[in-house]
């Protein structure tokens, strides 16, 4: 276990909530307000808004956001062309940000559910997108999360990886994709060699280095999932 990298996190996490809340800002042409227990980067959200700002167009699309935090992915996308767009969060706190912020910006082709990946998804639906900013930091499978927004970092035992990948699947549309934003770290090789090892085409559409040391290097991918594995 890296203690070191968890306790880098653990502590950018603390200091995302040394604020009085609700906190406002304005991203991406959106007017947003950030509750208590959501994750938001105070330096204007960085990696939030790199990620969406890179994610493919989705006009006419049906989208689904997993991880949604107060919205700002589900929301932009909304308001810029998709036909609808499901958020989700295994954190409550988000789905209820989330919504605050559809009713303040007036969109309305939105809407949220709290689950646990695809827990609470009706099984029956199909997107044409599915984007999920996912948790980095690898812990044991016994973590103990201290808090709600941890979730939002921690993958205990690369489970959250294992299941996005293979869950995803079965709830795109026949040319639906998954967008994969991972922060890669110092191990670019992590996410490919996942990909890699279940057979799963894909492309890297993006990457940035956050911070000088390393600790954040962001790199997006879409995924196509093989036909005989629907």
């Amino acid at each position: 276990m890296n203690t070191d990298r968890i306790s880098y996190v653990r502590k950018r996490l603390k200091e995302s909530q040394l604020s009085t809340f609700p906190k406002y800002a304005h991203c991406l042409g959106l007017d947003l307000e950030v509750h208590k227990d959501v994750f938001w980067d105070d330096n204007d959200n960085v990696t939030g808004r790199w990620v969406t700002e890179n994610v493919p167009p989705a006009v006419g699309k049906s989208v689904l956001e997993i991880g949604c935090g107060c919205g700002l992915t589900a929301l932009f996308l909304a308001k810029n062309g998709a036909s609808h767009v499901l958020a989700t969060d295994i954190n409550p706190h988000a789905i209820a940000n989330t919504l605050a912020n559809a009713n303040r910006n007036g969109i309305t082709n939105i809407t949220g559910v709290q689950s646990d990946l695809y827990k609470n998804v009706d099984p029956t639906s199909q997107f044409d997108q599915v984007i999920f900013h996912l948790p980095a930091t690898h812990v044991p499978d016994d973590f103990a999360f201290s808090s709600m927004i941890e979730h939002s970092s921690f993958d205990p035992g690369g489970s959250v990886l294992n299941r996005f990948l293979r869950e995803s699947q079965n709830y795109l549309t026949p040319n639906g994709t998954m967008i994969l934003g991972y922060n890669v770290s110092r191990s670019e090789s992590t996410i490919t060699d996942k990909l890699e090892s279940l057979d799963l085409p894909h492309k890297l559409i993006a990457k940035k280095k956050i911070t000088s040391d390393g600790m954040i290097n962001l790199h997006l991918y879409e995924v196509w999932p093989l036909p005989g594995e629907r």
